[in-house]
């Protein structure tokens, strides 16, 4: 699950014009010394039909894959633009290792110098070729109004139709590989399983990759509808046995494979990775008051940070329209300020922030209750989190997995807490999000083999 929201700096997106040469393709890291902040960026050079693509990611603002505006190069000297944000950055290339330039926003020029990476390296938990799979690139139409889904398939050799699962990611605009400092745990996660004769379907969400719609309307439920689409997809392929198709969630995504099986008989299974046991605005709480207290902020002010948030929380889940609640929601921030004198440049600032909490998505997450869902879950269910888990605390969350799971003659039931491991089922030390991209390890591979092994040994 992603936090909300994540405010940027600066949004730079690169894009396509090139010379014929090759020494820009790869990847290029940075450091922006802006002041009060340096900030790390990472630029992706792709060269295809004698033309440049790429992407920018800023790690430290957890703002990743931004998409090419324009990028000019003649194998020496690199140009990139982003006209809507007022954004160049020039370089030149020294060797083929060094980008030495200045990138420019407004009346600000600053020096930043990039220098190829091997991100593979930083990730050793990225597969690499060769595959012994097939690999398959699909798009799934959702009849209701027609957004397409752009997703990869993977099945498995031996040509007998296998057990599928069908990857769901959590909250925020997400690519199929579920795409987070650099990791790309779903690639590990269908890799992995795809080897041990499983197929895997894992799509870009709504508005992401390549596939269409409108994120800023999405919510828990619309992906709800386009997870059983997909696995009406799956049934048309002969390759799946179609008896043996399941939904593994991670975060949000474990909510969102919940509803789907509720209103889905036909799904065999559910994995839940820190999935949602209680109430959206519960779990946002709890994880601004762990986050707070983690990071040293004093016992008085997380106190009135709960009160303002549940305030807050409460606007969004009224009946209130989304101008209503960003009005209001503003004059409580303003009066948490003490009702100092902002300027009008800052109040407006203020209300885009609280604009969050009149987003679709917010506004039905906060009022989610999974024990309104989980009695009509018939499925196997295997639900994990990890004890360091900071944005889905792990013993509530599991306890009401568990105790929402009427009891039904036959079904597997698991559920399993792992100490020392974070959202992103990682080893970690605190459990912050900041840690994340610090973590070599992608996914624990205990919680790899756990479920392999889970999905296998079902009937």
């Amino acid at each position: 699950m992603k936090l909300h929201p994540i405010s940027l700096f600066l949004l730079l997106a690169l894009g396509a014009l090139s010379a014929s040469a090759q020494a820009l393709t790869g990847d290029w890291s940075g450091r922006l010394d802006a002041g009060q902040a340096r900030l790390s960026l990472t630029f992706h050079f792709t060269l295809h039909e004698g033309r440049y693509t790429g992407s920018m990611d800023s790690p430290d603002q957890g703002a990743y894959g931004i998409e090419a505006d324009s990028v000019v190069t003649d194998g020496h000297r690199l140009s990139v633009c982003l006209s809507k944000a007022g954004i160049r950055y020039e370089a030149s290339l020294e060797g083929d290792s060094l980008l030495r330039g200045t990138f420019t926003q407004g009346t600000a020029r600053l020096p930043l110098d990039l220098r190829r990476v091997d991100l593979l390296a930083m990730r050793p938990q990225t597969p690499r070729p060769p595959f012994p799979y097939r690999s398959e690139e699909v798009s799934i139409t959702n009849p209701q109004d027609g957004t397409t889904l752009a997703g990869t398939l993977t099945l498995p050799a031996g040509g007998q139709p296998s057990r599928a699962v069908i990857l769901l990611t959590g909250s925020g605009t997400q690519d199929r590989d579920e795409t987070l400092f650099h990791h790309r745990p779903f690639f590990v996660l269908a890799d992995y399983l795809t080897r041990r004769g499983i197929a895997v379907l894992r799509c870009d969400d709504r508005g992401a990759g390549h596939s269409t719609g409108n994120p800023s309307t999405a919510t828990t439920r619309t992906a709800a509808d386009d997870a059983a689409c997909m696995i009406a997809y799956l049934k048309t392929r002969p390759e799946i046995d179609s008896t043996r198709i399941g939904l593994l969630g991670h975060s949000e995504g474990g909510a969102i494979a919940f509803l789907t099986a509720a209103h889905c008989p036909e799904v065999d299974f559910v994995v839940s990775m820190a999935g949602p046991g209680v109430r959206g605005d519960s779990i946002l709480l709890w994880q601004n008051t762990v986050m707070s207290r983690l990071e040293g902020m004093p016992e008085s002010k997380i106190a009135s940070l709960r009160q303002l948030l549940r305030e807050v929380y409460a606007l969004a889940e009224s009946g209130l329209t989304g101008e209503e609640v960003i009005e209001r929601a503003t004059r409580l921030y303003e009066q948490q300020m003490g009702n100092k004198a902002i300027t009008a440049a800052q109040r407006q600032q203020l209300r885009q922030q609280m604009s969050v909490f009149a987003s679709p998505w917010l506004r039905y997450f906060l009022r989610f209750d999974p024990q309104d869902i989980l009695p009509g879950v018939e499925c196997h269910v295997l639900a994990l989190n990890g004890d360091r888990d900071t944005q889905v605390e792990a013993a509530s969350n599991l306890e009401g997995i568990r105790q929402g799971l009427r009891e039904k003659p036959g079904r597997q039931v698991t559920v399993k807490c792992y100490p020392e491991l974070n959202h992103l089922f990682q080893h970690c030390t605190t459990g912050l999000f900041t840690e994340y991209g610090q973590i070599r390890e992608t996914i624990s591979p205990e919680v790899l083999a756990d479920i392999a092994a889970w999905l296998n040994a079902l009937d």
